[in-house]
């Protein structure tokens, strides 16, 4: 049986959480929302995540789909996490942002 893009990205949403729930132990997947979607995992504090499990990148459109649901969300950094061909691990896939997002994020870090 051929698995349809909705539950391909319902995989990819529910493994990227159960990776990152070692860091982030409210992180939990979002129901869908259409036109009012905020991103597709929560519970990670002031950060929007968008997940793409597809064959076909367009990183430029999802990383504005996620500027606009950050800006639904009112959070400040936005992410796209998108996976690798050929790799099944979470730990293995992209992340993607605009500079100007991650700038900030990882000065906070580096600076403390």
């Amino acid at each position: 049986m051929k698995r349809r893009p909705k539950q391909i990205g319902t995989e990819g949403e529910t493994a990227v959480a159960r990776y990152l729930l070692q860091w982030f132990p409210g992180i939990h997947r979002l129901a869908p929302a259409g036109d009012a979607d905020c991103g597709d995992l929560g519970g990670v504090p002031d950060l929007t995540i968008q997940v793409k499990v597809r064959r076909e990148l367009a990183l430029a459109e999802w990383v504005d789909q996620s500027a606009a649901q950050a800006a639904r969300a009112g959070t400040a950094a936005y992410v796209v996490v998108h996976k690798r061909r050929g790799k099944g691990d979470p730990g293995q896939w992209y992340v993607t942002t605009r500079l100007e997002v991650f700038a900030p994020l990882y000065a906070q870090r580096a600076l403390a």
